[in-house]
């Protein structure tokens, strides 16, 4: 199989541009096992391609029980929320040097990750109407991170998701973004920003210091969220604490070098990083007028 970032940044281009009618077929060399009946093997690239292009062709008349993939998705150990994504790349207005590090593409090693993005980034264009059904739908008193991969793409996106977010007070909203320029363009709008929804300032955006100072006199923005070169991957924090805060110090360290005093050092797993269950992406306690960043190590 020779599945590779270029291909699906291709194929993602090709399924959003607005005149495309029907997709080709699954390429040979895209993994395309087959049973004895002729239907393709559970896991396989094409068996997901498919199961998407089957609902491509439907997109005008589909409802939220008919997409072929989960709009939102509760997370895992490491992400214990609910999360909502799509592509990553060219569809981040705000991207920089991140795009030399982003780890959103390495979901791309999973046919079914890609795919929900390449259809929820094909919602959120064209009915918007089945995400906002999709996020009414979801559980109360949780919560939930906008965009694990890619970003809000548009100032009619952030608008969609700044309109829907305060009919569900209950949830508690956060997220990360490098389009900075888009929430200046709302602000200008004169609608007001949710206040259920928190912001990380993400490094590696293409914008400058100035803005981001501008943004951080937003009423949404906690802080950034910082990512820093580390000597080694990070330790697990519970298997290996004191090699995890040898290596939170030298982190740390390098931050100083940078002119940040003070931060917090993310420990992998958003679930338990505070006490109680609380995380420091999505808390109040790091907003303020010196605001804690969080750091993660590039390795």
């Amino acid at each position: 199989m020779t599945v590779t970032r270029k291909t699906l940044i291709a194929f993602a281009d090709m399924a959003l541009t607005p005149t495309i009618a029907t997709l080709p077929d699954c390429p040979d060399n895209h993994d395309n096992r087959t049973h004895n009946d002729g239907t393709q093997t559970r896991g396989t690239w094409c068996y997901y391609y498919e199961k998407f292009d089957t609902w491509f062709d439907t997109i005008a008349s589909s409802t939220l029980e008919s997409v072929p993939f989960s709009v939102f998705i509760k997370g895992n150990g490491k992400l214990p929320f609910w999360s909502f994504s799509t592509v990553p790349g060219n569809f981040c207005p705000g991207a920089g040097p991140c795009l030399n590090w982003c780890y959103s593409f390495k979901a791309w090693r999973y046919p079914a990750a890609y795919f929900r993005q390449v259809q929820n980034l094909l919602l959120i264009r064209n009915r918007p109407d089945i995400v906002r059904q999709a996020f009414q739908n979801l559980p109360q008193e949780q919560t939930v991170r906008l965009y694990v991969d890619g970003d809000f793409d548009s100032l009619d996106t952030m608008i969609f998701w700044f309109d829907a977010l305060p009919t569900r007070q209950d949830l508690r909203v956060y997220g990360y973004s490098k389009s900075w320029q888009l929430f200046l363009d709302y602000q200008k709008t004169g609608k007001t920003f949710p206040t259920n929804y928190v912001l990380n300032l993400s490094s590696g955006s293409k914008y400058p210091e100035a803005m981001k100072k501008l943004l951080a006199k937003l009423p949404i923005p906690t802080g950034e969220f910082i990512a820093l070169p580390a000597a080694s991957k990070m330790p697990e924090k519970r298997k290996q604490p004191t090699m995890w805060a040898a290596w939170a110090k030298a982190l740390k360290d390098t931050a100083k070098r940078s002119g940040i005093t003070k931060a917090f050092v993310c420990p992998g797993k958003c679930g338990d990083c505070l006490p109680a269950g609380a995380h420091a992406c999505g808390s109040e306690k790091f907003r303020g007028n010196n605001p804690i960043p969080v750091l993660i190590g590039i390795h």
